[in-house]
């Protein structure tokens, strides 16, 4: 078992906690941005993105705040490979929130009308990802049985969002759309389905450590 009885312990495990708060604010500013420039809205599309790269800066501070607790001697050495390596695996999910963002804002993808809600769909089944691995989290010092329900969530969020992206990718190729076009919203889905993809890494990282470790 990965004990948290002293004091540093405690510590580490809420700033964890704090870490994926700021995470998971990041995947939220990201779909409301991506939500108003699909709406058209570039005003508010910018202001959300704005708000999601400074979420990701507070979560990257955060990071380097957890692994400092770790290296002052948070947990036997042994684990703290593995809890590092799990944070910043964690940390990539608002790194690929914040990319998706620039992505949009700067590149300006023209979404046509018939595609537009199934960006939409593609968005919310990748951020929903995001749900399921808090609730991970939050359990992974208590409730293995709960830790591992909610992985398997995570797993089947994600083979959610490449079903959309497999779809989304189809009609548009078979659309009489330009090429050039075809492909920079085939990168715009890649931005997109990469955040349900790190948070699924995310949770395999959990996985090996609860495997290991028995928490």
């Amino acid at each position: 078992m990965l004990g948290f009885g002293r004091k540093k312990e405690k510590e580490v495990r809420v700033l964890i906690c704090q870490h994926l708060e700021n995470v998971r604010a990041t995947v939220e500013k990201m779909k409301l941005s991506m939500n108003d420039y699909l709406a058209g809205d570039i005003k508010n599309a910018k202001e959300n993105g704005f708000q999601a790269h400074l979420l990701e800066k507070v979560a990257d501070a955060g990071r380097r705040e957890i692994i400092e607790k770790l290296h002052k001697g948070a947990f036997l050495p042994v684990f703290r490979e593995d809890l590092i390596r799990l944070v910043a695996q964690q940390d990539k999910i608002a790194d690929r929130a914040e990319s998706c963002c620039d992505f949009f804002l700067t590149q300006r993808p023209a979404i046509p009308k018939e595609f537009v809600e199934q960006f939409k769909e593609l968005m919310n089944a990748s951020a929903m990802t995001i749900t399921p691995y808090v609730k991970a989290i939050e359990n992974m010092f208590s409730d293995y049985a709960v830790v591992k329900t909610n992985i398997r969530e995570v797993n089947t969020q994600e083979e959610k969002a490449d079903t959309v992206e497999w779809h989304l990718t189809r009609d548009i190729f078979s659309s009489s759309l330009p090429l050039a076009e075809k492909l920079h919203l085939r990168r715009f889905i890649s931005h997109v389905v990469c955040i349900s993809d790190v948070i699924e890494d995310a949770a395999d990282d959990l996985d090996i450590l609860m495997v290991k470790y028995q928490i």
